[in-house]
């Protein structure tokens, strides 16, 4: 039998979700951005575009190839950073939170 929530918890879900779900900012509509993207300007958004064009070349190529003259290595290191800061470790927290909470309340 599932217990309710009761207020309390209710309210210690809703200050934690304020404080760690940041990873994805409403726009318009049912649309969100990231915004954990820290760019210093156009110059670096279109080095990581290019960064990210480059690795898909190099892992779409079916024949053999020289990596090194393909895909320089500052370009998958960009992807890597990238994929690193796009990953909503607070986000996580937050569900592991209401996660536990949930048990506790269906048992």
């Amino acid at each position: 039998m599932m217990k309710k929530i009761n207020d309390k918890q209710l309210r210690q879900l809703k200050l934690s979700a304020n404080s760690k779900l940041n990873a994805l900012r409403k726009t318009q509509g049912d649309r969100f951005k990231p915004t954990n993207l820290d760019l210093k300007g156009y110059w670096e958004l279109l080095i990581v575009i290019d960064s990210l064009l480059a690795v898909c070349i190099l892992a779409s190529q079916q024949e053999e190839y020289d990596r090194a003259k393909l895909v320089p290595k500052e370009h998958i290191g960009k992807c890597l950073e990238l994929a690193r800061d796009l990953l909503p470790f607070e986000e996580g927290e937050f569900l592991d939170e209401a996660y536990q909470l949930f048990q506790k309340t269906s048992e």
